[in-house]
């Protein structure tokens, strides 16, 4: 019934999910070889060279024409980029840093936001759960009130930021015990924080309660994929996605390979090193154009991921599969004692990091245990510092060095994609499993 209410207003309030849209979307994500409509192609381009000034400059050009453009070259002359008229002041936007560590925000027209609802109603049911049912939200959670939490919990989400004490862990999982076909989202290493408590506490989920394990913005371990199924009786499923974008694609439960979202984007894979086409099946750079944000269009974003496209049995390209995704590996940060050593995620540093206005760009590096360096674009100031090292003693702890070194270079490379978070310490995982066995 609460399901049934929630479809209800998805459809009904202002800028409203269309389940016309989100059938559009099933279908291309179910079709492993359609390409983005040519039509829809076509309008975003013409759009872009009637009303945005870097395209306009330009003048009329094909699709394959357009120069490729980059986060980095986007923040230099964000105006640039804006199709005349839109006011970023009332327009809805994203701010991120992503894997770049270049703040970056991005705007969207109210019918791009309007059509990102359908493509999430779209791509739950094609990955066999109810959009409109229960789903608990694992990821950091800033200035959250409890207005922000009863609003929520009215459309079945409850939020869940890694904790690890045992009353949250035992309300979280009543909580999923109470519904059945909950969709289960977040970071991968948030989820395996929760499953790893799940098992020290000796909780048991039964199967079913859970529909859908979806693993976001971070490599899933083996660690992971073995609790989902071992746990919760489902196989992990992957999303594909960036905060400039949206959703780009997702791989099944069990699946490695990556369902695109042709209704929204065309995706090209161009060569490491130029603008052309790589190799059919060749590993190179994801290249995107949004069909539909006609605000801040997107054509030929380099996103920095790599990637390549699967081929059918003649060697062909299939335009809506990856058969691949590359270039997406996200160090994370290891905490804890060397007797003890726990996996922590760079997010919950990320985003506080992100509202410190006097820093362009950032990189944090570990280098062993409790030992880091940030890496710079801003001012140089002990107050900067300070806080920077407050954030890693409350967000990692036991941090016997925190050193900051400045630059006036640019933090990137390529187009862009450069690590928030790298670490230098060898095998990593090796000395979690190892810790794991003792």
């Amino acid at each position: 019934m609460l399901s049934t209410l929630r479809s209800i207003a998805a459809r009904t309030l202002p800028d409203g999910a269309s389940l016309r849209l989100a059938a559009d979307v099933q279908r291309s994500l179910e079709s492993a070889s359609d390409p983005a409509s040519p039509r829809d192609l076509e309008r975003i381009v013409e759009h872009a060279a009637r009303t945005v000034p870097f395209y306009r400059r330009r003048g009329p050009l094909e699709h394959e024409d357009l120069p490729v453009v980059s986060k980095p070259m986007m923040v230099r002359s964000l105006a640039d980029f804006l199709a005349d008229g839109a006011d970023v002041d009332r327009l809805p936007s994203r701010l991120s840093s992503g894997t770049s560590g270049i703040v970056f925000r991005s705007t969207f027209d109210r019918r791009r936001i309007s059509r990102h609802r359908a493509e999430l109603v779209g791509a739950y049911r094609y990955l066999g759960a109810d959009p409109f049912g229960t789903y608990l939200h694992c990821r950091e959670w800033f200035q959250v009130t409890r207005r922000d939490r009863a609003a929520h919990a009215l459309r079945g989400q409850r939020l869940y930021a890694a904790a690890v004490d045992e009353p949250t862990i035992r309300r979280t999982a009543a909580w999923l015990r109470r519904r059945r076909g909950t969709v289960l989202i977040g970071l991968c290493s948030y989820l395996e924080t929760l499953l790893a408590r799940f098992d020290d506490l000796g909780i048991t989920v039964p199967v079913g309660t859970v529909s859908v394990v979806l693993g976001v913005g971070e490599p899933a371990t083996e660690a992971l994929r073995t609790a989902s199924r071992r746990q919760l009786g489902v196989d992990l499923s992957m999303r594909y996605s960036n905060t400039e974008n949206g959703l780009l694609g997702f791989t099944r439960a069990g699946s490695t390979t990556y369902s695109l979202n042709t209704s929204a984007f065309h995706i090209e894979i161009l060569d490491q090193d130029a603008d052309r086409p790589a190799a059919p099946g060749a590993l190179g750079r994801i290249v995107v154009t949004d069909l539909h944000n006609r605000a801040m269009p997107f054509l030929r974003y380099d996103t920095g991921d790599l990637g390549r496209f699967a081929l059918d049995g003649a060697g062909r390209v299939l335009p809506g599969t990856l058969g691949e995704l590359a270039g997406r590996v996200r160090d994370f940060p290891l905490a804890g004692t060397a007797a003890s050593p726990r996996r922590a995620t760079h997010f919950t540093i990320l985003e506080p990091v992100e509202q410190i206005r006097e820093i362009t760009q950032f990189q944090l590096r570990q280098h062993a245990l409790g030992e880091f360096s940030w890496i710079l674009t801003a001012p140089r100031s002990n107050g900067l510092e300070a806080r920077l090292r407050r954030i890693l003693d409350e967000e990692i702890g036991d941090i016997v060095r925190c050193d900051v070194v400045y630059t006036d270079g640019e933090l990137h490379s390529g187009a862009g994609k450069r690590q928030t978070f790298v670490n230098e310490m060898p095998d990593v995982e090796q000395l979690l499993a190892t810790a794991d066995r003792s």
